[in-house]
């Protein structure tokens, strides 16, 4: 049995570009997972609603605004002296 190279000419990577390469993966794997662990948490209906409520209200503007105001007030609430 002989073996071929699928691309004879092709021009090997050097250990940074394989480094560079592995990087660039990892980012965009972190990335995804993010996406999805954020995904899963606004699917969940009761988080919807509230979010829908909060801005109904008019006390939010958008999720954005409302998520990172009930993170910041529960932060305050466990743990006053660690905000930034």
């Amino acid at each position: 049995m002989i073996k071929t190279v699928p691309e004879p000419n092709a021009e090997l990577l050097d250990e940074q570009d394989v480094h560079q390469d592995v990087v660039s993966l990892t980012e965009a794997l972190e990335h995804r997972r993010t996406e999805r662990w954020f995904y899963d948490i606004l699917n969940r209906k009761s988080v919807r609603d509230m979010l829908n409520q909060l801005i109904q209200s008019g006390v939010c503007a958008d999720e954005g605004e409302a998520i990172e105001r009930g993170l910041r007030t529960l932060l305050t609430a466990v743990a006053p002296m660690n905000l930034p």
